[in-house]
């Protein structure tokens, strides 16, 4: 639904202003998926002189802590030539629980378009973002120190670390070798330890008979056969523990294979203390209005609805990724979803960027609230954050896209285990298990043979089930209705709002100038949509122009999913007009 009037006309007036003069800049930053599990955040840096655009990556692996903080770093460079779309962290909740993958390993799912799992959601954005990009570079950490022959269990051709990989030497006009060839001697020229020396790796995706076929669904892969553009990947070796010295070397790799593209980079100043000891600088949450101890015990009450909230993120130049994990819920970020206490847990453990900086036992102090004595047990849920209490046979109304996550049975004193038929929470361990895990309601995500005749036609309709052991089998329903974008509201240089109707695929005239984006009315929240300008994104808030002989397509995409919803087309014209 359409939000309120939030912003008077001069408090617009000054959003544009703020917006033009970012445009003219021409830096920008953005998080994808804001406020779900698995957040993206993206910053693209305009050069002060013209140049192509090469998207830099890093952390899509969470065990690769080198190749996310100089990513990370990489974003408070000032970029001299070009332009920079930089990755920090692509795979979030793996970076939290410091693992390879979650689900499945993202960098295997750029072969085709997958659409089962979070990580699926996330490559969909990094193809949207590769596909503006003249070149890619990918940063990695790897295992021992790659051989091209065998040495020892350290140093053969299955081992990565300290390397530059691409997928070929040449690949159609495309010179990988000489230019990996120039930079590896150059840094090399700055390394004495022969030991610690990068060396060239041709995995030899294309060949027949390559030893690593696994490749051929890689990122790099992708963009190197799908999108024409020079890829490769910078592995550090996860054998060197100095990890102030890995990331220095991964970045002058990088401002070294930049300057080939020609992007001139002029990196920020840090110390070793600051790499080695970032995450734990100034890292603090509050859980009910009180900080969180580093070690001691905290009071809870049962039943209680946990609100997590970030005091101080620490340093901002490293801008580390936060998680609150429960000890019964190990991967669920309570940051970024609600909790209510229906069943006790032992401990809350902070991690910045997987590292454990506090961790508190709980002290449960009262008892939980009773059930409210009906035959039919309640169900508790989350609903885009809002708690949802449906009964036995009851329908709870969601549009595609929504976040959902099931919490319990209120009043329960079992362990239950409830059920959304269709949806696997663990694909390794699926035992029917679903409480606590962040569903995206995406029917493209459920097992098609789960679901039940909806009475309105267009509708998709599942089966929430309680089969807890020892327990009566009781369910729900859940209706996912199709997510359809109204129209948009804009406002333009005078503060004055104007509501678009919007038509998929159609066209739209407006006087020439710039537009904040107020807001987009549909069946849903505002903030379930997420809209590119071009290949721009837009937040709430932000500006775009229109001007005459160049027209702009509008993208609306659900947030949750990056799932296209439609384009219009808008113009430069005397009046606004369809």
């Amino acid at each position: 639904m359409m939000k309120g009037l939030r912003l008077s006309v001069s408090v617009v007036l000054l959003i544009v202003l703020a917006c033009a003069s970012r445009a003219q800049a021409g830096s920008w930053e953005h998080s994808f998926f804001s406020g779900t599990q698995y957040p993206l955040r993206v910053v693209f840096l305009k050069g002060e002189r013209p140049g192509p655009t090469i998207m830099v990556q890093g952390g899509i692996q969470g065990d690769e802590t080198a190749g996310y903080v100089t990513a990370q770093l990489l974003t408070q460079a000032r970029v001299l030539t070009g332009n920079l779309i930089v990755l920090p962290r692509a795979n979030v909740p793996s970076i939290n629980l410091r693992k390879r993958q979650i689900n499945v390993d993202m960098n295997r799912r750029f072969d085709q378009h997958y659409n089962r799992f979070y990580e699926d959601r996330v490559a969909r954005v990094i193809r949207f973002l590769l596909a503006q990009s003249e070149a890619f570079i990918h940063l990695h950490e790897g295992s021992g120190f790659y051989s091209p022959t065998y040495v020892d269990n350290l140093r053969n051709p299955m081992r990565y670390g300290q390397s530059i990989i691409v997928d070929t030497l040449v690949y159609d006009k495309i010179d990988l070798a000489h230019t990996v060839n120039s930079v590896i001697e150059e840094l090399n020229g700055r390394i004495a330890s022969h030991d610690y020396q990068f060396r060239l790796f041709n995995t030899r995706t294309f060949d027949k008979g390559t030893e690593y076929p696994e490749m051929r669904k890689s990122l790099t892969c992708y963009a190197l056969a799908e999108l024409g553009i020079p890829a490769m990947a910078v592995e550090v070796s996860k054998s060197i523990t100095q990890i102030d010295w890995k990331v220095r070397q991964q970045l002058s790799a990088t401002i070294m294979l930049l300057q080939r593209f020609g992007v001139s980079v002029q990196p920020p100043e840090f110390t070793n203390e600051d790499v080695r000891a970032y995450a734990r600088r100034g890292v603090q949450v509050s859980v009910n209005g009180r900080l969180l101890p580093q070690t001691g015990v905290i009071s809870l009450a049962p039943g209680t609805t946990l609100s997590v909230k970030p005091v101080s993120a620490g340093p901002r130049e490293f801008s580390p990724e936060l998680a609150l994990f429960a000890s019964d819920r190990p991967g669920v970020n309570l940051i970024n979803a609600r909790r209510m206490a229906l069943e006790p847990f032992s401990e809350l453990e902070l991690r910045s960027d997987g590292k454990q900086v506090a961790k508190a036992r709980i002290k449960w102090t009262g008892r939980l609230p009773s059930s409210p004595g009906e035959d039919k047990p309640v169900f508790v849920c989350w609903l885009n954050g809002n708690p949802m209490f449906v009964r036995e046979g009851e329908t709870l109304q969601a549009v595609m896209g929504d976040q959902f996550i099931l919490e319990g049975v209120w009043g329960s004193s079992l362990k239950e285990v409830v059920n959304l038929k269709g949806f696997v929470a663990i694909p390794w361990a699926n035992n029917g298990q679903d409480l606590g895990w962040e569903i995206i309601l995406d029917p493209d995500n459920f097992m098609s043979k789960y679901f039940i005749k909806a009475d309105r036609p267009g509708m998709t309709r599942l089966r929430v089930v309680r089969e807890t052991p020892g327990a009566r089998r009781a369910e729900f329903y859940v209706e996912i209705a199709p997510r359809t974008v109204h129209a948009l509201r804009l406002a333009d240089s005078r503060g004055q709002f104007l509501l678009v109707p919007w038509t998929s695929g159609g066209s739209y005239r407006l006087p020439q100038g710039k537009y904040v984006l107020e807001s987009a009315w549909s069946n849903g929240g505002g903030d379930k949509l997420v809209t590119t300008a071009g290949t721009t994104p837009l937040g709430e808030g932000d500006a775009f122009t229109v001007d005459y002989g160049s027209p702009l397509e509008l993208t609306v995409r659900q947030a949750t999913t990056f799932g296209d919803i439609g384009t219009m087309t808008f113009t430069a014209g005397g009046l606004a007009e369809r």
